[in-house]
């Protein structure tokens, strides 16, 4: 939990947080609303099943896409080991992408709690030879996808034609001629925010990428993520010595980067951010079953009408200035010891990458400055990573949220391509 205190003058103003982070109380009175949410659990309490109030995390999953074929669950995954193919198939999307080709494949993973899981990946491999030295390039894009629904996936997304780059890298990867492999980090149960989960996905995904793709094994790599991307980038480079020790990375950017939900409850919470909030709650609640214990009846309700949203309907809910605390089951939710345990957990720097990081952020030293993602915890990430002997480069860049992430690409750009010349 951040250390982070509110400071609030009136009984419905504006507060400001101890790290200077602008937010609202609730603009109704505390009895008031009390009221209304004890109203709003009565009611619905009367519309949940008895099994979804029995298994609240299992009713928090994300609908199985129907039918057989690619995504149908593999019949048994024990013997696999980690990274091991499952399926593969060439895809041709409804639009085209012309001198590429795309072949997407499902590999064996594992989740939080270590249990396997199919996860799967998408490679998209330039058809003209690559003119440089030594093997084709790789780039690991890890896509923000801020989803809770299998139909948001990026490999089903690129196979349909509706995959939407952001910030908008891929064709300038492309078109430089690497390789760019797209893992759906958020796995099969789409954990959107769940670190660990995060970046066993990547890291698998590039294991089953060498075994499909045997051209590519001597490959320079990096990863590349911003924003929902760059939580699983960031796990991923900070995991890998410890679970994928035999895959080689010339480096990782992270542009603006979620590294404590403490923090964002003091950004989010309350205001037009709290629509990702509470998705980011949900995808987390179904790797760790206990948060989805701190729901009130009302918000288990809730949950389960957006358990398959996609990113653009998930951030318009946050126009309702949702507050977490007022839906919670327990009072304070946020300083509960169950969230308090998932925050530390999710939170990076325990360990340091033993590649080099380029972390980036809309900064208030520049202007604006992210306006959802507090910059401060960034520079926290860095200076726990450099404590611990990593070799990581922090770039304050001008703009809010989506701004910084387009003003930041040429410098990612060249980053990325000096690291993978190295």
């Amino acid at each position: 939990m951040s250390s982070c205190a509110s400071q609030t003058t009136g009984r419905n103003a504006t507060s400001t947080g101890g790290c200077g982070i602008r937010t609202r109380t609730p603009s109704l009175p505390a009895a008031l609303m009390g009221r209304a949410m004890r109203r709003l659990n009565d009611w619905a309490a009367r519309h949940l099943t008895d099994d979804q109030r029995a298994n609240r995390r299992a009713a928090l999953l994300p609908t199985p896409l129907s039918g057989p074929g690619f995504y149908a669950d593999p019949v048994d995954l024990t013997g696999l080991s980690n990274g091991e193919v499952i399926r593969s198939e060439s895809v041709s999307p409804r639009v085209p992408r012309r001198g590429v080709a795309i072949r997407r494949f499902l590999v064996r993973s594992t989740d939080t709690a270590g249990d396997a899981v199919p996860v799967a990946a998408t490679l998209l491999e330039p058809r003209r030879p690559w003119r440089g030295s030594g093997p084709r390039p790789v780039v690991v894009r890890n896509q923000p996808i801020n989803s809770l629904g299998l139909n948001a996936a990026p490999s089903r997304r690129i196979a349909r034609g509706t995959y939407i780059d952001a910030p908008p890298l891929l064709p300038l990867l492309l078109r430089r001629g690497y390789a760019v492999l797209i893992p759906d980090h958020e796995g099969p149960r789409m954990a959107y925010s769940a670190g660990i989960m995060a970046a066993h996905a990547v890291l698998d995904s590039v294991r089953g990428m060498r075994h499909l793709a045997p051209e590519l094994v001597e490959s320079a790599m990096v990863m590349d993520g911003y924003s929902g991307g760059a939580i699983a980038t960031a796990w991923a480079a900070q995991e890998q010595a410890s679970y994928a020790p035999e895959l080689r990375f010339r480096g990782a950017v992270c542009g603006g980067t979620p590294t404590d939900f403490g923090l964002l409850q003091h950004s989010m919470n309350t205001g037009l951010g709290s629509g990702l909030l509470a998705a980011a709650t949900i995808g987390q609640a179904r790797e760790y079953p206990e948060l989805a214990e701190l729901f009130g009846d009302f918000a288990l309700y809730m949950a389960i009408r957006m358990k398959d949203l996609p990113q653009i309907r998930l951030a318009a809910s946050g126009l309702a200035r949702l507050d977490m605390n007022a839906l919670a089951a327990v009072p304070d939710a946020f300083d509960s010891p169950i969230a308090r345990g998932i925050i530390e957990a999710n939170k990076p720097g325990a360990t340091a990458p033993t590649m080099p990081v380029l972390l980036y952020h809309g900064s208030h030293s520049k202007l604006l400055g992210d306006q959802f993602i507090p910059e401060e915890g960034v520079v926290e990430l860095a200076h726990r990573w450099r404590h611990l002997g990593a070799d990581v480069e922090f770039l304050p860049v001008p703009g809010e949220h989506m701004i910084a992430a387009g003003w930041a690409m040429p410098t990612v750009l060249r980053w990325m391509r000096a690291a993978l010349a190295d």
